[in-house]
């Protein structure tokens, strides 16, 4: 694939952007961070989950100080309780201070970091902080059957996801939480076997166990073959339309979304279970795989859009209603999480064609327009929201090295 031209041409645009998206320290922000953007929209922020993304691309280049920038820039504002607020809107020298806490990455970054550079120092110094901020996941965030739950819906950064935007506040627990919770544990345990802390260690490996075992037994519907959201306010897992009263043919998919893609992502799965879930949706063109990689909804979903719209639903800020689709068009860090997904359960030749999709739909959109958007058309591939988006986007050359062992640049899950 490398040979490719479309691999090429991306691979020379996501370089040269990342030249383009390096910002010094300043203002509120004490050490060097990445823009998300190249543009106007989201320009001069750092958001948690693009920015750990993003880092990962620079760590596949051998600059693994972005993630120690990222990490020790996250911290800044942690308070007593654990509570890490996203940092974003960097204007005039300053930032604003993000209500929401930071999503469940950090942990996941600073192993990467130890296990490829052996610097064990700085993250033995994190180690503190990254303790109470997961801590503060666990406990401020805690649902019932052994779960936690979203604030807000924009919390995952899966915007206006369909199940997230049509339930009230706190009242989804959806599979991409736990299954993050549950690689963070996972992260914490492997961090604190290096410092020889053994007693956390082992406690960590057992809460991502139990963590484990809950997401299977209240988040996998075994009718559907799938993960879903589970609604607080029923105690029933949302997949179709209440009451099912259509004769099979209205409502059957409208809440098959994104979410159900974390616990394959995370290994989660049994392999039965995998089976089930990656043939029946995430490889199906009737759900998930789109010719351009990975839909946020189903193509089945009576909810099913790719408009230019909708960050979040009804219970929040108005002035998000022009962005960040999540109800159907294709994004980079899905196709990043199916690729991973599909080849922990052996689906490799799917893996390989997905990284090659991925690389083409930016290299089409950058020939055509001249940049990279947030997001694509999943039944066309045209680009959508934010010109010159950079972000995870510039994880897209770097998927095809996951096909090969050898080639792979860092390791992903501990």
């Amino acid at each position: 694939m490398k040979n490719s031209g479309d691999w090429q041409y991306t691979h020379d645009f996501i370089v040269e952007t990342m030249e383009k998206i390096r910002r010094p320290a300043g203002g509120m922000l004490a050490h060097p961070f990445l823009s998300i953007t190249c543009g106007s929209v989201y320009a001069e922020s750092i958001f948690c989950w693009d920015n750990h993304h993003m880092t990962l691309r620079y760590a596949a280049a051998g600059e693994f100080e972005q993630m120690l920038y990222f990490l020790k820039n996250m911290f800044l504002y942690q308070t007593s309780d654990g509570y890490t607020p996203c940092v974003n809107s960097r204007e005039n020298g300053g930032c604003q201070i993000q209500y929401f806490h930071a999503q469940p990455y950090l942990a996941q970054n600073a192993a990467i970091y130890l296990n490829e550079t052996g610097d064990l120092k700085p993250v033995a110094e994190l180690y503190p902080k990254l303790a109470a901020y997961l801590k503060y996941w666990l406990t401020a965030f805690e649902a019932p059957f052994g779960l936690c739950r979203w604030g807000e819906a924009y919390m995952s950064g899966f915007d206006n996801e369909i199940a997230g935007s049509t339930l009230p506040p706190g009242a989804a627990v959806s599979p991409d939480l736990n299954a993050l919770l549950y690689l963070e544990l996972r992260a914490m345990a492997f961090i604190a076997g290096r410092m020889d802390l053994s007693v956390d260690a082992a406690e960590y490996l057992r809460t991502a166990e139990t963590l484990n075992e809950n997401i299977n037994r209240y988040l996998w519907d075994e009718e559907y073959g799938t993960y879903a959201v589970l609604d607080l306010t029923s105690g029933k897992r949302m997949l179709h339309y209440p009451g099912r009263d259509f004769n099979g043919t209205f409502g059957v998919y409208a809440y098959v979304s994104c979410p159900a893609l974390l616990p394959l992502y995370a290994g989660i799965a049994s392999a039965d279970q995998a089976r089930r879930a990656i043939e029946g949706y995430v490889l199906n063109p009737a759900h998930f795989r789109s010719r351009f990689g990975i839909r946020s909804l189903s193509k089945s979903s009576e909810y099913y859009n790719n408009a230019v719209w909708g960050n979040p639903g009804r219970y929040t800020d108005y002035r998000r209603t022009t962005n960040s689709n999540w109800q159907g068009p294709v994004w980079i860090p899905l196709n990043w999480f199916a690729l991973h997904a599909l080849l922990r359960y052996g689906y490799n030749e799917a893996a390989a064609k997905l990284a090659e999709d991925s690389v083409m739909v930016i290299a089409h959109n950058v020939r055509k327009y001249g940049y990279m958007a947030e997001n694509f058309d999943a039944e066309t591939g045209e680009n959508l929201y934010a010109k010159n988006f950079a972000s995870w986007n510039i994880l897209a050359d770097i998927m095809t090295d996951f096909l090969n062992p050898d080639s792979v640049p860092f390791k992903m899950f501990f």
